[in-house]
């Protein structure tokens, strides 16, 4: 089979120059191996080889012949059809230049009745046998390599259109968040321009980051803790003593792989439908923790939690609605996304993704030893 593939066709490892200059090589290769095993078989080692290397270059033949034909390659069995008629053929032609090779093998004249005497006494139908399986080996090896070369394709489309729909959910997502934050900028800009100057900082940092991260579908964790941490920043601005943050990331978790900010709408949502409306101090809990193979990353708040009859599908908003799609497009199956009311009161939103390490972090491996703040 390894002989068949160099010789009808291509491989991903071999270039196209190297193939064919490995043709005949691996034809004179693979017809003789199949010469001696019939030779050992029965029957004398030149005229195996002789009958297999004529084989060789009929099959050659047929291969040219097949992909002449003018029928669509997905209609095999109009193609086996075509080649009913032309089995016939090769066969004849193969009785007709073995007369001569042997003539010229022994030094005499072709003899026209040792060609008669080989068509009465079944030459046509033992060299059919050999017709079919050169073309069989031929096409079997064909529809596998198509069947890969769409396979190939098919993945790379499917790559393409995650990108395109991560791109389209980023899109979505930066003027909501952009939008918020320039409405809570505005309104210190007379009142405290101090503060408003350094809520324009962090907003800058913020978009940064989100510009930065836009080609790096996945984060380290201490990257996207240091963006939430300026988003935090203009909302303890806003809020004052009414906001308060706790954001609890083991050190050894820093350099775990996240989607670039996974976390900040998450808080932001929390604010938003949370906590605006809470007459008495809100609370947001951020923490992050290993469960075996898999990173869970939680969101908790105080606020005022669900409706009775909320749905993540039906009633999510912008910020919840990206987020779940945005885990969808990138681990498929294999990462869960809830939102539920939290014991107590408030709501424990959670993510949960295969937990994989950044090998080429800043610290050369070696992960951070810092990650926990609080904030209000």
């Amino acid at each position: 089979m390894l002989g068949l593939m160099a010789l009808f066709g291509t491989t991903d490892r071999v270039s196209e120059t190297m193939h064919r200059a490995l043709v005949p090589f691996a034809l004179v290769l693979l017809f003789t191996v199949v010469g001696l095993f019939f030779a050992t078989a029965g029957g004398g080692i030149g005229q195996a080889l002789t009958t297999w290397y004529l084989w060789g270059l009929l099959g050659w033949a047929l291969v040219v012949v097949d992909r002449r034909l003018s029928v669509p390659r997905e209609r095999l069995s109009l193609r086996l059809l075509w080649h009913v008629p032309l089995s016939l053929a090769f066969s004849v032609l193969y009785l007709c230049l073995a007369s001569l090779v042997d003539a010229a093998l022994h030094g005499v004249a072709p003899e026209g009745r040792k060609l008669v005497d080989a068509l009465r006494n079944g030459g046509v139908q033992w060299n059919l046998l050999n017709y079919w399986l050169i073309l069989g080996a031929y096409l079997a090896f064909e529809y596998h390599r198509e069947a890969q070369e769409r396979r190939g394709r098919t993945a790379h489309l499917e790559s393409l259109l995650t990108e395109a729909r991560l791109s389209a959910l980023r899109a979505q997502l930066h003027p909501h968040f952009l939008f918020n934050a320039l409405n809570t900028v505005s309104a210190y800009v007379e009142t405290d321009p101090r503060l408003a100057r350094a809520m324009l900082g962090n907003l800058g940092d913020l978009l940064r980051f989100s510009l930065d991260s836009e080609d790096q579908p996945e984060v380290r964790l201490a990257q996207e803790i240091e963006a939430l941490d300026h988003y935090l920043a203009i909302q303890c601005a806003r809020f004052g003593e009414r906001l308060r943050v706790h954001v609890d990331i083991p050190p050894e978790l820093l350099d775990a792989r996240v989607p670039g900010l996974v976390l900040q709408p998450l808080v932001e949502n929390a604010i938003t439908h949370g906590l605006c409306d809470l007459p008495g101090v809100g609370e947001i809990q951020v923490s992050a923790r290993e469960n075996g193979n898999n990173l869970t990353l939680t969101v908790r708040d105080n606020g005022i939690g669900l409706p009775a009859d909320w749905s993540l599908e039906r009633d999510a908003g912008i910020g919840l609605s990206n987020t779940r799609n945005r885990l969808s497009a990138m681990y498929r199956t294999d990462h869960h996304f809830s939102v539920e009311p939290a014991e107590g009161a408030g709501v424990l939103v959670q993510v949960r993704i295969p937990c994989v390490f950044d090998s080429s972090a800043e610290n050369g491996g070696h992960r951070v030893k810092t990650a926990r703040a609080d904030r209000g």
